[in-house]
């Protein structure tokens, strides 16, 4: 087998790393000796002061991810692979999903991802740090003290409470008034404001959610809540107890008919736009009912379909709207279409128009990472509860890693293209490799994974009246 060589030094020795380079190339030597094994090549991070390197670690994976085969990766010790336990968890979880055996010289009773695990759940509930500091936002709260920021209609103020933004106020009391008194649903409040230029915090237009998030938020009655806590008369109130007690059951009873769920994922979310306003279109998911008339039987059905959000949240474009299934069946036959040699020429000689990923894509990529993070983070802490076991957080925690990687390399090919490390030429030939590999393997990739590779060839999906225009990133 061939055998990967990964060492950690530091700079200091007191760091806790004391094995020199010298000591460990040669325990990595003696093992492959002894074992049969074939070493290749090695990788080296040294920690400076309190700076923990990960930049060979992260080239090791490189290096498995591009040259398949089978590998073995000999470390001197688990606090060798990183000295940081949560961290440690997860270069584990990130090995398994490569598929390579990971081998520690210092002999190991059990599995190194059930130990590692184990040992991060006994340090990180020893400290108290966190419940400490969460107890003291407890007594903010219960004082009256703004926490975060402040919704529309308040500010924080100079005793640190919220108090009233006049003009703001004046918006909210509208909402309620018209939904509660003049039985406007949230669509027609949203356009209600929209048409008279009544703009939200950020100068922005209103949307259906932000107009129903106004409408369930207790802060508007005077009462704080948080963690867990209500405060009532902690701030002035802009709606009376009563109103807001009527606008909720009038939203509850809504929405138990509305049947439409809202967490649904959508293949082509952030990248389908309407062809008539280029506002972006949304993924809706609607669950009806009806009784046919001829036979007087009840009948039920789930209808998926991207809609364009300035219909869905504003109330301001025409109704354009296309099936779920029908949509993604076009842009996969549209972007088989675009990769025959013949139209990779015509691209390449006239390249379509695409937006900047620095200032469009950056940003959701991004956000995209903090979401994996925190949900990676999130099955560490039901594993060291016991809430799932170490097979189920491998399996969790593996495809958050292999979605992670995705969103990573695309975000460092955009980081080295504005440096001016990768050129227009190159960006093609990525893109045209990333479709090459989302075609061959449509049908066996799992969600994440094709949407990701759909976000590195994809820059826009145009939706025309009869025609869909499919924009790659060239």
């Amino acid at each position: 087998m061939k055998a990967i060589g990964y060492f950690r030094v530091a700079s200091d020795v007191e760091q806790g790393v004391p094995y020199t380079l010298k000591e460990q190339e040669r325990m990595f030597s003696q093992f492959c000796s002894e074992n049969g094994h074939e070493p290749v090549t090695a990788f080296v991070d040294l920690d400076s002061g309190l700076r923990v390197s990960g930049t060979q670690y992260r080239s090791m994976l490189s290096y498995i991810w591009k040259n398949k085969g089978d590998f073995i990766i000999v470390i001197k010790s688990m606090r060798h692979l990183h000295p940081d336990l949560q961290e440690l968890v997860r270069c584990l979880i990130e090995l398994d999903v490569l598929g390579v055996r990971v081998h520690f010289i210092d002999s190991l009773r059990g599995e190194p991802l059930a130990i590692a695990l184990r040992n991060w759940s006994e340090q990180s509930h020893g400290d108290k740090t966190g419940e400490r500091v969460k107890e003291a936002m407890k007594l903010r709260a219960v004082r009256g003290r703004g926490l975060g920021k402040p919704p529309f209609g308040y500010r924080i103020g100079s005793d640190h409470k919220f108090e009233l933004v006049p003009e703001e106020a004046e918006t909210i009391a509208l909402i309620f008034r018209l939904y509660s008194q003049e039985n406007k649903g949230v669509r027609l409040i949203a356009r209600y404001l929209n048409e008279r230029q009544i703009t939200t915090r950020s100068g922005g237009r209103w949307s259906i959610v932000g107009v129903r998030d106004v409408l369930r938020n207790r802060s508007y009655v005077g009462t704080s809540s948080r963690f867990g806590l209500r405060v009532p008369g902690s701030h002035p109130a802009i709606v009376p107890f009563q109103v807001f007690e009527k606008v909720q059951e009038k939203l509850t009873a809504h929405a138990s008919h509305r049947g439409h769920v809202v967490k649904t994922p959508f293949l082509l979310a952030g990248m389908v736009y309407c062809g008539r306003c280029n506002n972006k279109m949304t993924g809706m998911n609607r669950n009806q009912s009806w009784i046919s008339k001829k036979s007087g039987i009840k009948h039920s059905g789930e209808y998926r379909y991207y809609q364009c959000q300035s219909r869905t949240n504003q109330s301001f474009c025409q109704y354009n709207t296309r099936k779920v299934d029908d949509l993604e069946t076009a842009v996969k036959a549209d972007l088989q279409r675009l990769s025959r040699p013949d139209n990779r020429e015509k691209l390449i000689s006239n390249p379509q128009r695409i937006s900047d990923p620095q200032t469009l894509e950056q940003p959701h990529l991004k956000k995209v990472i903090k979401s994996l993070e925190r949900r990676f983070h999130a099955n560490l802490d039901k594993a060291a509860k016991g809430e799932i076991t170490v097979d189920e957080l491998r399996d969790l925690d593996g495809e958050i890693v292999r979605e992670r990687r995705l969103a990573e390399e695309r975000l460092n090919r955009i980081w080295a293209e504005a440096r001016g490390e990768i050129t227009a030429e190159q960006r093609r030939e990525y893109t045209f490799r990333d479709l090459d590999d989302l075609l061959a393997r449509w049908d066996s990739l799992d969600f994440s994974a094709k949407r990701l590779l759909m976000r590195n060839v994809i820059d826009r999906i145009i939706i025309h009246d009869d025609y869909i225009e499919t924009v790659l990133w060239l």
